[in-house]
């Protein structure tokens, strides 16, 4: 369901900081002012509020409250999307495979990035293990791995 905008008008049941319930003719609904917002307007349990703003599946991300002859706007900022495929500090993984190899093992495969490392499937003396590289060429944490694992199977 995607999001839309929404107004509701009802009365405040239950406070949580800077989120709080309204009883609306439609049934509760969970409310987000964000702190900022809160410092903005002293709410109380049983004040009646107007409230626009961008309905979530599990509450309305309020922009602006009404209440009485008090209306206050509300910025919510948004966060920077994160994936484990971009958004990434740069980084080389001939690194990451110079490391390996200094430490003994043979890289099997091609270096996985995450945010902040490496992951390497390494052989050494007959044995498999993951190696968790950091940027830099630290290797920071070992476990044994088994090159039949389907997480080591080629993309």
């Amino acid at each position: 369901m995607p999001d839309h905008q929404a107004s509701v008008s009802g009365k405040i049941l239950h406070l949580f900081a800077h989120r709080f319930v309204v009883q609306t003719t439609k049934g509760a609904i969970l409310a987000d002012i964000t702190p900022k917002g809160g410092e903005q307007i002293a709410l109380k349990v049983g004040d009646t509020v107007t409230l626009e703003g961008e309905q979530k599946p599990s509450e309305l991300k309020v922009s602006k409250l009404t209440r009485g002859r008090k209306t206050v706007r509300i910025e919510h900022k948004k966060k920077p999307h994160h994936d484990d495929h971009h958004h990434h500090a740069p980084a080389d993984p001939a690194i990451v495979l110079k490391a390996a190899k200094a430490a003994g093992y043979k890289p099997i495969g091609q270096p996985r990035r995450k945010p902040k490392h490496f992951e390497v499937l390494g052989r050494r003396d007959g044995r498999f293990t993951e190696l968790h590289i950091e940027l830099d060429g630290h290797i920071r944490k070992t476990k044994p791995a088994t090159a039949d694992d389907p997480k080591w199977a080629a993309p």
